[in-house]
């Protein structure tokens, strides 16, 4: 082979694995065993016209970094997977049997160095539907996708309105905000928006002007010695990658807070960080005006992510994973 030449490997496609999982199996499944999975070619994967995921957006999911073989956070993950679906009336299996489930689908990927891991889980067919099956159980898909690419490490970002005020979670607990769902068509459109202004992110501003989170993202401030991030009974995703963040700070020394965010401390804190899938980037503007940033911090509790599990997985262990009491701004130790 000539030195021009790439080996298949190098040119490629990078595998990409899609499993649907049995649900019946899975809500039964006895502790130990290795669940049932079907293995499909993403070429010909197709998903029934009758699910309600498909149709109506009627489902939930999760999805983290998989680095080394590691699904990074899965455990809070899968904490949140089961808040989202109390919250949408959707039966799901345990978690410990959604940890086989994910360990056997790592295990028929083989080695992976980098991936992302996206579970999903709809309410199964639309049985109001005259032709569609009744009583289907839920589809449960997972998906690996080994040729992802790793977040930048820094962006610019917008602020956006979202037509709710900072109470409406608790005074309208039907629109699931705060639960991961499938219904993403107004996160998208919030992604078009903001890539036509020119940035990589945007955050949501409430009506009465308080900062909730990304269309696929948390957000973090930090301000001196502090480390705070919006208080999730605004209405938010309690953020897994904000909790290893908040391990990193108080690991390092640092103060850390859930609070009632206005937008104008966007602007004016030491530094605004968006993470997702156990990765930060540092925000160097907003709305066009530049801010105070530090990529080299950012590019530091990345690694800390993937480097330190033991470390954050013992001090999520240490306090509770779900989300910090409605309405009242927990620091640290109650995380």
């Amino acid at each position: 082979m000539t030195d021009s030449a790439a080996s298949p490997e190098a040119t490629g496609p990078k595998p990409f694995g899609i499993f649907f999982a049995d649900a019946t199996e899975l809500l039964a499944l006895p502790a130990g065993a290795t669940p049932t999975l079907t293995r499909v070619d993403p070429e010909t994967a197709t998903v029934s016209v009758f699910d309600l995921g498909l149709i109506r957006g009627d489902g939930i999911f999760e999805a983290t970094t998989v680095w080394k073989g590691t699904p990074l956070a899965w455990g809070l993950h899968l904490t949140r997977l089961q808040k989202s679906a109390q919250m949408a009336e959707l039966e799901i299996p345990p978690t410990e049997a959604l940890v086989a489930l994910t360990d056997e689908v790592l295990a028929q990927m083989g080695e992976v160095e980098y991936a992302q891991l996206k579970l999903m889980i709809t309410r199964g067919a639309d049985d109001s539907l005259s032709a569609a099956p009744k009583d289907a159980p839920l589809s449960i898909i997972a998906m690996v996708d080994c040729g992802k690419e790793p977040r930048e490490p820094e962006i610019e970002i917008v602020t956006l309105d979202r037509e709710v005020n900072k109470d409406s979670a608790q005074k309208a607990p039907w629109l699931l905000l705060g639960a991961k769902t499938l219904s993403y068509a107004t996160n998208m459109a919030a992604k078009r928006e903001y890539e036509r202004r020119g940035a990589q992110n945007a955050v949501f501003i409430t009506l009465d002007g308080y900062v909730m989170e990304g269309p696929q993202s948390t957000v973090v401030l930090r301000e001196g010695g502090r480390v705070v991030t919006p208080h999730p009974s605004i209405g938010i995703l309690h953020g897994t990658t904000q909790q290893e963040l908040f391990a990193w700070a108080e690991l390092t020394g640092l103060e850390t807070a859930y609070e009632e965010i206005t937008k104008d401390r966007l602007f004016t804190a030491d530094q605004v960080w968006m993470m997702g899938a156990s990765s930060v980037q540092s925000v160097r503007a907003i709305d066009g005006k530049p801010i105070t940033h530090d990529i080299d911090t950012a590019i530091e509790i990345s690694e800390f992510m993937k480097t330190e599990r033991e470390a954050i997985d013992a001090w999520t262990a240490a306090r509770a994973i779900g989300a910090p009491e409605e309405g009242v701004p927990v620091q640290g130790a109650h995380v």
